[in-house]
């Protein structure tokens, strides 16, 4: 058999298939015998008519057999031969070239046809040394500490009743309020609860809580300017009306051995170094999501080849119908007039994410990175070990929920990016 490939871009070839004419003689006897043996023809015995007959009686017949038993082999032998990566099977009937019903097919001669499919193109890699990324370890200044530590404190703090001054800044206050811009009722709300500070909602509200006993109620004015960054609010005279049902001042803990007991640590040293060990933690895990976002641009923009439009329009319906999925999980799904027009703009990230797929295969398959069964053992001792459970029931809880190859995928995306960081070289930061 003879196969010749045209290319028609990087992700489209034409095969152009030729079977010898010994193969379509030997399917056309087949056919004939097949015909003969199973054929009612009147003024013959079954299996005792002529060929000539057979011919002018099962000519059309007989030549769609033959196609059916010659075409569809031949192409995937020819696929094969190719060595190339087809991306979609095609539809050979549809989509050969001539059409299946125009196809010439003669009993002595060769049979000639071809067929355009979408193959996976070569994927060109960079130089992976030329890539540049930050190798520094992460550097957790003791102000974030004490930062966290505060978080801490504010999260453990006590809001105590006041009943013998007058509310200031920094009080939590409980209000009834009532706003109204002419006729029109903008805000009627009972029990909102506040601190009075300039995070406010309504910043211009606090000279007006301010000063306030429980119980007062007070009416007042306020002309809120066009730029106002509440559209309800911007440009208009609103009245308002507020009664303060009660307040309370906040009680942060002090920072100490006994704070720290309250967290269940042995004194404040030891809160101060597991607080440190987690901002480490978290900004090792920041590093790591930057580290990996600059080397898939650089990859992206140093390795440039086409993607087949339908695997770009395919992965763009699924990206807009996830989305969708968790908009209307969370009751913000807005209805969409043309679905058509809506996946369109999911394209450049479907086309980013295909290329960068195909990027960390090629990375992989050139760095022999696999992922063996004794990594995912490990993996998940790790993960039930953390999670205070039995390995051995933990794989089998992961396998009932399909999440092996998932692990998998984890694990050997984990190993490409770490391959990647210790090639790549360390990227210099310009000192000013």
């Amino acid at each position: 058999m003879k196969v010749e490939i045209e290319d028609i871009s990087s992700c489209k070839k034409t095969l152009k298939i030729e079977i010898p004419s010994e193969d379509v003689k030997a399917e056309y006897e087949k056919a004939y015998e097949d015909v003969r043996t199973k054929a009612d023809i009147p003024g013959f015995r079954k299996g005792r008519a002529p060929r000539s007959v057979i011919k002018m009686r099962f000519h059309e017949y007989i030549k769609a057999e033959v196609v059916d038993k010659l075409i569809p082999p031949a192409f995937e032998e020819a696929a094969e031969d190719a060595d190339l990566e087809i991306l979609r099977p095609p539809n050979v009937k549809e989509d050969m070239k001539p059409s299946y019903d125009d196809l010439s097919v003669k009993e002595n001669e060769p049979l000639n046809f071809e067929i355009i499919v979408d193959v996976k193109p070569e994927i060109p890699l960079p130089n992976l040394g030329q890539l540049e990324v930050e190798k520094g370890d992460v550097n957790v200044p003791k102000e974030e500490v004490d930062k966290r530590l505060e978080e801490l404190r504010e999260g453990e703090a006590k809001f105590i009743p006041v009943e013998d001054r007058q509310v200031q800044e920094g009080d939590y206050v409980t209000i009834d309020v009532s706003a109204k811009s002419g006729d029109e009722v903008l805000m009627e709300e009972n029990e909102q609860v506040f601190e009075v500070g300039e995070n406010l909602a309504i910043p211009e509200l606090v000279q007006h809580l301010v000063g306030m006993n429980t119980d007062d109620e007070k009416d007042f004015s306020i002309s809120f300017p066009e730029d106002h960054e509440s559209e309800e609010l911007a440009g208009k005279d609103v009245n308002f009306h507020i009664k303060l049902t009660k307040f309370t001042e906040k009680e942060l803990p002090a920072l100490d051995d006994d704070f720290a007991k309250d967290l269940d640590e042995e004194d404040l040293a030891h809160l101060t170094a597991k607080v440190w060990n987690e901002l480490v933690t978290d900004g090792r895990q920041k590093q790591q999501q930057n580290q990996r976002k600059e080397l898939l641009d650089q990859l992206l923009e140093k390795s440039q080849f086409e993607v087949p439009e339908f695997m770009v329009e395919e992965r763009a319906k699924l990206e807009m119908r996830v989305e969708r999925m968790y908009a209307q999980a969370s009751s913000q799904a807005e209805e969409s007039e043309s679905e058509a027009e809506d996946w369109e703009k999911y394209k450049p990230s479907a086309l980013d994410s295909i290329r960068t797929m195909w990027l960390l295969e090629e990375i992989a398959e050139s760095e022999d990175i696999t992922v063996s069964d004794e990594e995912i053992d490990d993996r998940i001792r790790e993960i039930a070990q953390g999670l205070d459970r039995d390995p051995v029931k933990y794989r089998k809880l992961m396998e009932d929920a399909n999440r092996i190859d998932s692990l998998r995928s984890s694990i050997w995306e984990n190993k490409i990016f770490d391959t990647l960081i210790d090639q790549a070289a360390e990227k210099r930061t310009l000192i000013v």
